[in-house]
């Protein structure tokens, strides 16, 4: 079963019963007695005020009510519904009518009788305001079902307008938008009724988030794609999570090695590298020429979990290579890192810092991160991000993420955004 259609049974599971106990009690399904209808005729103006049913919808509807009272199956009388809508003159008449018509539709099992009879309760001001949100939720269940999304809609937020909180109705509102095709629009009222509970320190549902995610991935709308990704790791930090956010970060959008390389990096971090293909992308995007070391942390770490295999002549191959090439790295790392501190050259800097950072030297990445950050020439948004990096595996959350936080445009926005979220956890919120 698809997250829409779960989303959308949770929210109409209950429709019959509540029905059924909704309308106990708010007009008796039996005749309406005499003295009733013939209040016009009394001169007791307070009862008058209290009901005014007409004398031709008495006379529809009595047989009707008479027939019913006797035992008569509602579902069998259907046929006589125009009748009784047309001899409808006044508000209490529209409210018998309606209570009349929803429990033949119920009897029937008839979605449209049922939103009839409901919509006819609604427009009759008759309903009791304890009520009135409860009416427009059925009312709105049962447009959506009809595939009346507008009309749905309406009766939902007015539904939640009257303190309706039951039934996931927002979920329900945006599915309207989606069944529309109109994503954004969806998405948006998504994230504000996200937003929303949050704010007034309610939880909110994962299925929210994950609908919301699968919309705009699906969709190739990468801005919300990224925005409910964080939402899902801010709201569930699990390993499983946040393979999930990269994985579809990935897929989002078309990332340079640098960018990917940084995004499964935090994979790492998190402990998501889950499948063989993360690996793969994380080795190509590392390059055993540039980032030997890692390279070979990496290939090592997939073998160990099972999820490369120990007999592949492509990784057999790389991992060789790079193993020569760290070798040579390591033996000459100091004397590398010592020409980037004393160097004037922002690419020899930057560089050094790349090499350290691979190589676990976080404090030596992180000095040289800062000397490069202003310099002419240098990508800051990598720099900000890699110097965030460093700090954070130092224990420097705070510092991490006020350096995250700063890269704010361009393809590493989204990236900088998740470590942000990931730094703030590490440092308790």
């Amino acid at each position: 079963m698809s997250l829409q259609s779960k989303l959308v049974r949770k929210s109409i599971s209950k429709f019959a019963l509540a029905v059924a106990m909704a309308t106990t009690g708010v007009v008796a399904m039996g005749a309406i007695e005499a003295p009733a209808f013939a209040q016009k005729k009394k001169k007791d103006k307070q009862e008058a005020a209290q009901t005014n049913y007409s004398e031709g919808f008495v006379a529809t509807y009595q047989p009707i009510a008479t027939q019913i009272e006797g035992g008569a199956d509602p579902a069998t009388l259907t046929g006589q519904v125009p009748a009784v809508v047309a001899a409808v003159e006044t508000d209490d008449d529209r409210m018998a009518a309606g209570n009349l018509i929803l429990s033949m539709g119920q009897k029937a099992q008839d979605p449209a009788l049922q939103k009839q009879g409901l919509e006819m309760m609604l427009q009759s001001g008759k309903v009791p305001a304890a009520n009135i949100g409860q009416y427009n939720m059925f009312a709105g269940q049962l447009a959506y079902n009809a595939k009346e999304y507008p009309a749905a809609r309406n009766y939902l937020e007015t539904a939640l307008a009257n303190g309706q909180t039951s039934n996931d109705l927002e979920a329900l509102i945006a599915e309207s938008y989606f069944a529309e095709n109109n994503y954004q629009e969806g998405l948006t009222y998504l994230n504000q009724a996200i937003e929303t509970r949050k704010a007034a320190g309610q939880t909110v549902d994962q299925e929210w988030i994950k609908r919301g995610l699968a919309v705009a991935y699906n969709n190739k709308l990468s801005p919300q794609t990224s925005n409910f990704a964080t939402m899902l790791v801010e709201n569930e930090p699990t390993p499983s999570n946040w393979a999930d956010v990269v994985i579809l970060q990935m897929g989002a959008a078309n990332y340079a090695n640098p960018e990917l390389l940084d995004l499964l990096r935090l994979a790492r971090e998190a402990d998501a590298l889950r499948e063989e293909g993360m690996y793969l992308d994380y080795v190509d995007a590392a390059d055993y020429r540039r980032l030997p070391g890692e390279v070979m942390a990496v290939i090592d770490e997939g073998r160990a979990a099972g999820k490369l295999d120990q007999s592949a002549t492509y990784l057999n191959d790389i991992r060789s290579q790079a193993e020569g090439r760290a070798t040579e790295d390591r033996g000459d790392l100091s004397g590398i890192l010592s020409s980037a501190r004393s160097s004037s050259d922002a690419t020899t800097i930057v560089n050094g810092a790349n090499l350290a950072l691979s190589y676990g030297d976080y404090p030596a990445a992180e000095m040289l991160y800062t000397k490069a950050m202003d310099m002419a020439g240098v990508d800051k948004s990598l720099v900000q991000t890699r110097l965030g990096i460093a700090q954070l595996e130092q224990g420097k959350a705070a510092e991490a993420k006020a350096n995250f936080d700063a890269v704010t445009t361009g393809d590493r926005a989204s990236i900088a955004r998740l470590w942000a979220l990931y730094a703030s956890q590490q440092q308790g919120g």
